[in-house]
């Protein structure tokens, strides 16, 4: 089974797990740990907690805010295992395309879905042409 980790510093980890659910319904497996909020919440328990429950079948695709952040770095004892890929850095393109991949996920598939997902961000310059809202040009 797919399972999704998303771990972040604040609450980036559940307001990107909401905006998936707000377009593709609640159509995944998805855990998120919003790490440093609670000052009584301990990460590792948390982390602990997740990772006792994968099995060797499961797939998990864990993402990171920050490559090296503190976060990112205390997965990285987990992520050792065969089936669990750590993707740091993450984006909503690459959270949307892993939700809705359907064949068995292999480094290779993600390293292309990272590179596709990083054309995603660019700068929009806009021009304005006139006076009006309908003189924009993008």
């Amino acid at each position: 089974m797919k399972k999704i980790l998303i771990a972040t510093h604040g609450t980036l980890a559940s307001g990107a797990k909401s905006t998936i659910e707000l377009l593709m319904g609640n159509m995944a497996d998805i855990t998120c740990i919003n790490a440093y909020i609670d000052p009584e919440e301990n990460l590792i328990d948390r982390l602990d907690d997740f990772f006792e429950k994968i099995t060797e079948e499961d797939e998990v695709i864990v993402f990171t805010d920050i490559k090296g952040g503190s976060v990112n770095q205390k997965i990285v004892p987990y992520a050792k295992k065969g089936n669990i890929f750590l993707i740091a850095g993450f984006n909503l393109p690459i959270l949307l395309e892993t939700v809705i991949e359907s064949e068995k996920l292999t480094k290779e598939r993600l390293l292309r879905s990272i590179e596709e997902c990083r054309n995603q961000m660019e700068l929009i310059e806009v021009q304005i042409a006139g006076d009006s809202e309908e003189d924009f040009l993008a």
